[in-house]
C-alpha cells in the first residue's frame, strides 16, 4: 500500500485577544511568585532576627513576633496560590491542535502558545472504530454509550473557512474517545485510503 502522510493544524479564528490574556496571565502569575517569595523572606527574617531586648525573648515579645508574621503568613499562602493558579491556567487559553495521518496512524498533538507541543494521541487504523460528521444523529448515539468519553480538539465554537467539525471513534491508550476535530474532509478521506471504508458513519452522504 502507497505510503501516507496528511497534516493540518487548527488555531483559534482570533488570536489577539487569547494571547492578551495569556499575557496578562503571566504577568500577574509572575508578580504574584515574587510577592510570595517577598513573604516567605520577611518570615524567615522575623525567625533569625536578635532579641528586641536585653531580657532576651520574652512571653510577650514571642506573642508579639508571632501576631507580626500571621499578615505574611497569609500573603505567603495565597501569593503561592495565586502563582500556581496564573501560571497552569494561562496555557488554556492561547492553544491549538495539530492533526496527522501517517500510513495508518494518526496521530493528534495540542499546542502552547504557538511553542510547546504535547502529544495526546497516536491511534493506528486498526482502533478506529467510526467516523463522520460532528451532532450527527451517529455521533449521539456514540455519545451517549457509557464507556466513551468525548474529547474536544479544537480551541473554536465554529469551524473555519473550509472545515468541518467531525468526530472519530476511536480506541486509545485511556479507553474509547470520541474524538471531535476541526479540519477538511481531507482527513477522513486520507484515513479512507488507508482503512477499511465501512468506518465512515451511514449517513455521512447525505448532507
Amino acid at each position: 500500500m502507497q505510503d501516507i502522510f496528511y497534516e493540518e493544524s487548527v488555531s483559534q479564528h482570533d488570536e489577539a485577544p487569547a494571547r492578551r490574556r495569556y499575557i496578562l496571565f503571566t504577568v500577574f502569575g509572575v508578580l504574584c511568585a515574587a510577592m510570595a517569595a517577598f513573604s516567605l523572606f520577611t518570615i524567615a527574617m522575623t525567625l533569625v532576627m536578635p532579641s528586641p531586648s536585653d531580657d532576651g525573648w520574652t512571653d510577650e515579645a514571642v506573642r508579639s513576633m508571632w501576631l507580626g508574621m500571621i499578615p505574611w503568613a497569609i500573603a505567603l499562602a495565597v501569593m503561592t496560590a495565586g502563582a500556581a493558579v496564573m501560571l497552569v491556567k494561562r496555557h488554556s487559553f492561547y492553544v491549538s491542535y495539530d492533526y496527522t495521518f501517517v500510513s495508518g496512524e494518526l496521530r493528534i498533538g495540542k499546542v502552547f502558545h504557538g511553542r510547546k507541543r504535547k502529544p495526546l494521541y497516536a491511534v493506528g487504523s486498526d482502533r478506529l472504530i467510526l467516523m463522520g460528521r460532528y451532532d450527527s444523529a451517529t455521533y449521539r448515539k456514540s455519545k451517549a454509550s457509557p464507556d466513551v468519553k468525548e474529547d474536544i480538539l479544537t480551541p473554536n465554537p465554529q469551524p473555519g473557512e473550509g472545515k468541518e467539525f467531525f468526530y472519530i471513534l476511536a480506541v486509545t491508550n485511556v479507553g474509547k474517545r470520541l474524538l471531535v476535530l476541526e479540519c477538511r474532509i481531507e482527513l477522513l478521506s486520507n484515513i479512507l485510503r488507508w482503512t477499511r471504508k465501512n468506518i465512515l458513519e451511514s449517513e455521512f452522504n447525505q448532507k
